[in-house]
């Protein structure tokens, strides 16, 4: 299997763990020419509604690292600069408040999940 068809699959689980927390998927696989951003979704979990714009990363070996350890300053750069892109030509009526998070996905050589990770808000370093 290939990295994209990996990534495919660890998108799925993303969009899928997102959806049975409470989260209501409005893009995938946003493109600009600044950079893509993989699932945008709003967060209905809390008291306020909440645009965010998620990041998915899949492994299937830690022999480069921990999924989420790949995405860096310049992803994350790259990440705001879509994110602003998206709210400011978005026709939608979609929540002012809004966050950056990273889904971290292991899976076995065959395709099985093992492990998922949801950080919220990457861009204040946690």
């Amino acid at each position: 299997m290939n990295n994209i068809s990996t990534g495919k699959i660890g998108e799925l689980h993303a969009e899928n763990f997102l959806i049975s927390h409470d989260y209501k998927i409005i893009a995938k696989n946003f493109h600009t020419r600044f950079g893509e951003i993989d699932i945008i979704a709003i967060d209905d979990s809390n008291s306020h509604n909440q645009l965010v714009f998620v990041e998915v990363k899949t492994r299937t070996s830690d022999v480069f690292g921990l999924p989420q350890e790949s995405i860096d300053y310049r992803k994350r750069a790259k990440m705001l600069k879509t994110a602003i892109h998206f709210m400011n030509s978005s026709t939608e009526n979609l929540p002012h408040i809004w966050r950056m998070d990273a889904i971290a996905v292991k899976l076995t050589k065959s395709m099985k999940i093992i492990d998922l990770k949801h950080f919220k808000n990457i861009l204040d370093g946690n």
